[in-house]
């Protein structure tokens, strides 16, 4: 293949159409897009020390060229090329693309921007490409032709991805929304413009818009309520599908002992996001977990935390050194560093319950987010064989505990009497229908829906 053409005026010529809708988007777009050379050199060489930080040598051995990347999505193949976009790729395109690969009719190739997680994904994805800058994506995005472009949009960060992906390609063009943000935020709270900055938060919005009007499929890990109202919003005639993050064999774990057993105290885990404590309650509110770390251990309570493992160790310790002062200072308590999910559910399956549970009254996203969401953590703990114990204000998640018979629903007062109302459960029967629940909410039974979305959609 002839070497890559970096064509400005070609991309700036595609984004038209957005200049017509709104001027002030597509002029920001310009920006995200790094078209000033200096900014996106500064981008380019911050990702070049982030690849060889995360890789060591490895990156100098296996980097392959962007000129690379597009001949492998192009090259003839008898199966058919899905071509993942995701600046954070989430554990659930890990799954997809597992058991797409299984049915031997898929290739799967991811496009991504943070590099900590590239060993991981290289195991599971056909070929994975950790991407410079915006602008090079870009590049990308207008010279492939794979089967189906997979945007997986992060909010209040990269969400145009879908936009960038619709715009430049022909090719059939899903988008897949970790969080909707109109469903997190009021676009009108000028807080939100004060975390976000203005401009990210109207992109934000315009891009939720124009991916639900203009894409050719949508996928949300939230309820069936929440597509409805994402399509009465904004009136998309686009075929939705409900679809999570189903748990996968490959990362179930068997039961290998329990620290109840070696001490005789109770041992809850989380893993996930944590915000630090300096974030603004208003909107991270329920992810800041100091004050419910305290709560828990006071009751006799072993509780543990797994943070993100998006996140580079060196960037944590800046970020969470009060909760690892708390780890040294508090005996009942551990913060330790994110672990991916083919390690993690051994880890995970030596405690008694996995939570998902927060002080709510302390700030939060909208209510119709908490109450429609499915959080991705719940798969990881089917696949370590853990019950759960979740907070009633989580109300779709609450209806799936409950349907399953796979935990504890607690109000905000039972947080105050953990003890007395987990030994009333029985726990062993908790375990057997989380089991029996693994086998349901498993991606090996629900690939097929996704693949026969794929065949909607490119039809």
């Amino acid at each position: 293949m002839s070497k890559m053409r970096f064509d400005e005026t070609e991309i700036k010529e595609s984004l038209l159409p957005i200049k017509e809708l709104d001027k002030n988007m597509y002029e920001y777009l310009l920006e995200k897009i790094e078209f000033n050379r200096l900014q996106r050199f500064k981008k380019a060489s911050r990702q070049m020390i982030r690849r060889y930080l995360a890789r060591g040598m490895r990156e100098y051995q296996k980097r392959i060229s962007i000129n690379d990347i597009i001949s492998i999505i192009n090259r003839p193949s008898s199966k058919k090329k899905i071509l993942y976009v995701s600046a954070l790729p989430t554990f659930n395109l890990v799954r997809q693309s597992i058991y797409l690969r299984k049915t031997g009719e898929f290739e799967t190739i991811l496009l991504m921007e943070s590099p900590w997680l590239g060993d991981f994904t290289e195991k599971y994805f056909d070929t994975v490409y950790v991407y410079s800058s915006c602008y090079s994506l870009a590049n990308i995005l207008k010279e492939v032709n794979p089967y189906i472009i997979h945007v997986l949009g992060c909010s209040f960060y990269s969400e145009f991805h879908g936009v960038l992906s619709r715009i430049l390609n022909d090719c059939a063009v899903i988008f897949e929304f970790y969080d909707v943000a109109s469903l997190c935020v009021n676009k009108e709270d000028p807080d939100a413009a004060k975390v976000w900055g203005k401009m990210n938060v109207e992109l934000m919005v315009f891009s939720e818009r124009f991916v639900c009007e203009r894409c050719d499929g949508i996928i949300l890990g939230y309820s069936p309520e929440a597509l409805g109202i994402l399509k009465n919003r904004h009136n998309t005639k686009v075929p939705m599908l409900e679809f999570h993050a189903y748990a996968c064999d490959r990362f179930s774990s068997h039961e290998n002992g329990k620290y109840l057993n070696m001490d005789g105290k109770i041992h809850l885990v989380m893993g996930g996001s944590v915000s630090p404590t300096d974030a603004p309650n208003k909107f991270f509110g329920d992810s800041k977990y100091l004050g419910l770390i305290e709560k828990i251990t006071a009751q006799g309570i072993c509780f543990d935390i797994y943070y993100s493992p998006h996140f580079s160790p060196t960037k944590a310790k800046k970020k969470y050194w009060d909760y690892l002062l708390m780890a040294q200072k508090n005996p009942l308590f551990k913060f330790e560093k994110g672990v991916p999910p083919d390690e993690v559910t051994k880890i995970f399956s030596m405690y008694d319950f996995g939570t998902m549970v927060s002080f709510f009254h302390q700030g939060t996203f909208l209510d119709v987010h908490n109450h429609n969401r499915l959080p991705g953590r719940l798969f990881t703990y089917l696949e370590a064989g853990l019950p759960m114990i979740v907070s009633e204000e989580m109300q779709y998640l609450s209806r799936i505990i409950k349907e399953y018979e796979i935990g504890i629903v607690v109000s905000q007062k039972d947080l105050d009497n953990l003890p007395v109302i987990i030994n009333s459960y029985d726990r062993e029967k908790l375990k057997t229908n989380v089991k029996r629940a693994r086998e349901e909410l498993s991606m090996k039974r629900h690939i097929k829906r996704l693949v026969a979305f794929y065949e909607e959609v490119h039809g």
